[in-house]
């Protein structure tokens, strides 16, 4: 995923056992920036049955850092996951060969 020249995202859901209840990559992005579907995130994840999930996306650059509008967008589907009861464990960037998880960089509620 690092080394790829468009922006991806990855959505990881689990159940309420903690196992692994569905997959799905959204790759309508540029190598810029890609368009986050909340309302399709949130409707894939209630079809699923999941009562949490994890977020991973990478960025062409090759730079993990999450950028500020990574944070807010971050931000925004963590106060959504929380008022739809879905926990949301964590949003990994990928940049190279490098991963910076933003729960344990304390970026995310």
């Amino acid at each position: 995923m690092g080394v790829l020249r468009e922006e991806i995202v990855l959505e990881i859901l689990f159940d309420s056992n903690g196992y692994l209840c569905g997959q799905r990559v959204q790759a309508d992005g540029d190598p810029i920036s890609i368009s986050a579907r909340y309302r399709s995130l949130f409707e894939h994840a209630f079809r699923m049955q999941a009562s949490g999930l994890v977020l991973v996306h990478n960025h062409p650059s090759g730079n993990p850092r999450p950028s500020a509008q990574d944070i807010a967008a971050t931000r925004r589907l963590a106060a959504v996951a929380r008022a739809m009861d879905i926990e949301f464990h964590d949003h990994v960037v990928i940049g190279g060969k490098h991963a910076v998880s933003m729960k344990r960089a304390r970026l995310m509620p």
